[in-house]
């Protein structure tokens, strides 16, 4: 059975990761695998001449990875079958072998860089870029200061819990769309489909060549396509559980004002902009840099590609 990989280390990020990622495995019904990847250094030990030199720090690691899964059993309530890992390597290489064939891979977010900018960790940063297929959940600290409100954001119900997905029209956004439809139908979310747009991201109106159409025109061509796109990935959901929103705003920043209050926010690893060798795109990044609920990167089947 297929299961949810977090990455834990001890830290505050890494345990509100795990607790986060103990209840999606529950919630998914597979287990969890907490992995706690480290490198040794010389302050350790003895300069090794072989790896077993480490082996009482590997067992330390491991009663350290038993003892964070029982704190977040005892957290969130959720009892499912969990297994614990150490590795002895780089934390980024160690969770993306390990979460191969995962479910989800789920990672902290980090905190604070230099002059206060919110920014990802290196460890988050590479294995968001470095996925080859399963998803990433990219989880905030509640310790972080919240993203800024924009005033002209429209009001959220707080109390129905949200799945927002950022559409616009690619392939990697409508699988984008089907990993938010399953999330909503699993947990009875409403799916929030967001199509950001402006006129330079748009394509050309159809008979468009020659002359400006009104701004009308181009916001009923983006609700088309998000209709489209919703249509390509099987959207099923009642109409009380499925909301449109077509936006007129940058797609990162719109994206990062339509989840404030969400649960999470669930966007392609690239979309129509950029070049198809760039593995993050600039919305995605931003998304997961700003946005203040987790943040799911989502790639495109390796037989869509």
């Amino acid at each position: 059975m297929r299961d949810v990989v977090v990455g834990v280390d001890g830290s505050v990020q890494s345990q509100e990761a795990l607790d986060w990622a103990l209840v999606e495995a529950g919630s998914r019904g597979v287990p969890l695998t907490a992995v706690l990847a480290w490198e040794p250094s010389w302050q350790d030990g003895p300069r090794p001449s072989e790896p077993s030199d480490f082996s009482h720090l590997a067992d330390l690691k491991q009663e350290q990875v038993l003892t964070l899964l029982d704190e977040a059993r005892h957290r969130t309530g959720v009892e499912t079958i969990t297994h614990a890992e150490q590795v002895q390597g780089s934390p980024a290489a160690a969770l993306l072998a390990r979460a191969e064939h995962a479910e989800m891979l789920v990672v902290g977010r980090r905190g604070l860089g230099r002059l206060g900018r919110l920014v990802l960790g290196s460890v988050s940063s590479a294995v968001v870029q470095g996925a080859a297929q399963v998803p990433v959940t990219v989880v905030r600290s509640s310790e972080e200061a919240e993203a800024p409100e924009a005033p002209e954001a429209p009001e959220v119900d707080g109390s129905v819990p949200r799945v927002v997905v950022g559409v616009d029209g690619s392939r990697t956004s409508v699988h984008a769309l089907r990993h938010g439809i399953e999330v909503a139908r699993r947990t009875g979310a409403v799916l929030d489909a967001v199509f950001c747009w402006q006129i330079v991201t748009l394509a050309p109106l159809p008979d468009s060549w020659g002359w400006t159409p009104p701004i009308d025109d181009y916001e009923k061509f983006a609700g088309e396509q998000l209709d489209r796109a919703l249509e390509a990935a099987g959207a099923d959901l009642s109409e009380d559980r499925l909301q449109r929103s077509v936006v007129h705003a940058q797609p990162a920043k719109g994206l990062i004002d339509a989840a404030r209050g969400a649960e999470r926010l669930v966007v392609g690893n690239r979309g129509t902009g950029g070049f198809d060798r760039l593995l993050l795109g600039s919305v995605s990044r931003q998304a997961v840099e700003y946005a203040s609920c987790p943040v799911t990167v989502v790639r495109r089947p390796a037989e869509e590609s």
